[in-house]
């Protein structure tokens, strides 16, 4: 008798276990099925990359000032205090355009077109201290927070990326058509003079 229990044991052992790991397949299947992101993108970030790809010369002065990031006042050949509007300025010339020719943050405030609310490639105002201080920066998103994440310079004595509580912003700014209009032209002419070099 004790024989005869045996293999019907064994059986038992095997189906169980053939059983179990079905089930856990099953589990592991329905954990993947559903591929949807768990933090949803926000329509207003979507939307601000929609627009920033619709507006080239936004697009141009967000990469421009990528491009010096780490570096400092000296090293850019600007004043050593106070320099985030000179930084700004001095982005946008670099992509081909004029800037506010001011050295106040708050000089942007009516430096083009007002938003109603960040976008990648427009300058945001930041209010800092008094009523006549500021800070100035290009936005390159948004943290989960909304709050706006600027590159900018004179950030800890350097340009770096950093977020800003979005209570602190006063404006964001898109530049005026006609700045937007020399950057577009600008990075046309340097890529056709690039085209003729390599021919």
């Amino acid at each position: 008798m004790k024989r005869s229990y045996a293999p019907v044991l064994i059986c038992c052992l095997v189906v169980s276990m053939a059983t179990a790991s079905s089930a856990a397949t099953t589990k592991r299947a329905e954990r993947f099925a559903n591929v949807e992101p768990l933090e949803t993108i926000s329509r207003s970030r979507a939307e601000a990359a929609d627009q920033a790809a619709q507006v080239p010369g936004g697009a141009s002065i967000l990469l421009e000032a990528l491009r010096y990031r780490g570096a400092n006042a000296k090293q850019l050949g600007l004043p050593a205090q106070l320099w985030c509007a000179d930084f700004m300025n001095y982005v946008i010339k670099k992509a081909g355009a004029k800037g506010t020719h001011s050295r106040a943050a708050r000089s942007f405030l009516e430096f083009g077109r007002k938003l109603d609310g960040p976008r990648v490639g427009a300058i945001a105002i930041l209010r800092r201290g008094g009523p006549q201080n500021g800070h100035v920066g290009v936005v390159r998103g948004t943290d989960g927070q909304g709050n706006p994440i600027l590159i900018s310079g004179n950030s800890g004595n350097m340009v770096r990326q950093s977020a800003y509580p979005k209570e602190k912003v006063l404006a964001y700014v898109m530049p005026p058509d006609y700045v937007l209009k020399e950057i577009t032209n600008a990075a046309r002419a340097a890529a056709i003079k690039q085209q003729q070099q390599l021919q």
